[in-house]
């Protein structure tokens, strides 16, 4: 851990990741631009809310800041080191510090390995004890995310979709990380089970002093769990700000748009509705100037014309929208 608590322990500064488009005999005949010079600072046990609509580059993102993509542009650093273009040999050491749980745990076991083996196969990886300290250590983990240690002989489909889920934040959790980062890890469970392996969450976090990266598309579980909120659009960050801030000022008009659009459970609720024209730009050509400028209801000539950067309205809330900057 950082021993300077203000520095960030995982940073991107104007990380880019653009996938070539081949056409025919393998020529690249153009970039999908996944994420376009997004800047993000994670901070010692808290946790960071990364919001957006599905293809946002959100998703991405993540997979950047723990090196399972080597980023086409810009700068990662963890722990205060580059790992921007490290091989994979030399990300080794830091594989035990950050880890990842992804949105469908189904798809990420291998459904003909048995959940201890699994569990103890990330141990094995990392030359972490003998075989029975690496059994002992599995079955612990599986007690502290709510599972029993017969859960240890079974596949992966003799278990439910938010009993796979807290296998995953097992196997996340065995190496004890600093960092963890979570993929929309309960956009596929019902209601009440979302609750559960949020509050479960919660506590590993107070329990091991962890620090989160939290992806979502939705605004209310970002609230509850985050300290601080990043907004994601068409491969740029739009605004960002602490957690109340965002959700009580919201400055740019696509954070606005999709607070809106959380639906109220209170009779009679009439918050108006923004409703955006048209579906959102292709990544793999974005317009120019500002990119949410073709669908938002505020725009200007020159939203068109310059690409704004991210600007500080009030301490620590930023936002790149010329006309939030402007007081309009």
């Amino acid at each position: 851990m950082n021993k300077d608590l203000n520095a960030p322990i995982l940073s991107a500064e104007r990380a880019a990741m653009w996938f070539p488009v081949r056409g025919g005999l393998g020529k690249t005949t153009g970039y999908v631009k996944a994420v376009d010079g997004v800047s993000v600072q994670l901070h010692a046990r808290q946790t960071y809310g990364l919001v957006g609509e599905s293809g946002c580059g959100k998703s991405t993102l993540g997979r950047l800041l723990c090196r399972l993509l080597e980023p086409t542009d810009g700068r990662i650093t963890l722990f205060g080191q580059d790992i921007s273009h490290l091989k994979e040999r030399e990300l080794v050491p830091f594989r035990s510090r950050i880890q990842m749980v992804f949105q469908d745990p189904y798809t990420s076991l291998n459904p003909r390995i048995r959940i201890g083996d699994a569990l103890m196969e990330v141990l094995a990886i990392h030359h972490t004890g003998s075989r029975s300290e690496q059994m002992e250590k599995a079955l612990g983990i599986l007690d502290q995310v709510g599972l029993r240690q017969e859960h240890f002989y079974r596949f992966p489909h003799e278990f439910s979709g938010g009993q796979r889920q807290r296998i995953g934040l097992a196997r996340a959790l065995i190496l004890n990380p600093e960092i963890v980062l979570c993929d929309e890890p309960v956009s596929a469970l019902d209601v009440s089970i979302q609750s559960q392996i949020i509050n479960l969450l919660c506590d590993l976090q107070a329990e091991r002093s962890l620090t989160y990266l939290f992806i979502s598309h939705d605004m209310s579980v970002i609230r509850y769990i985050s300290d601080r909120v990043g907004v994601m659009y068409l491969g740029h960050l739009v605004e960002e700000s602490d957690t109340e801030e965002i959700f009580s000022h919201p400055a740019h008009p696509y954070t606005r748009m999709l607070l809106s659009a959380v639906p109220s459970i209170v009779p009679g609720d009439k918050t108006d509705r923004i409703r955006l024209q048209g579906d959102p730009p292709s990544p793999l050509d974005p317009p120019k100037g500002c990119v949410f400028h073709t669908r938002c209801p505020y725009a200007k000539k020159e939203c068109g014309e310059k690409s704004p950067e991210l600007s500080e309205l009030a301490q620590g809330h930023y936002c790149a929208c010329p006309i939030a900057a402007a007081g309009n």
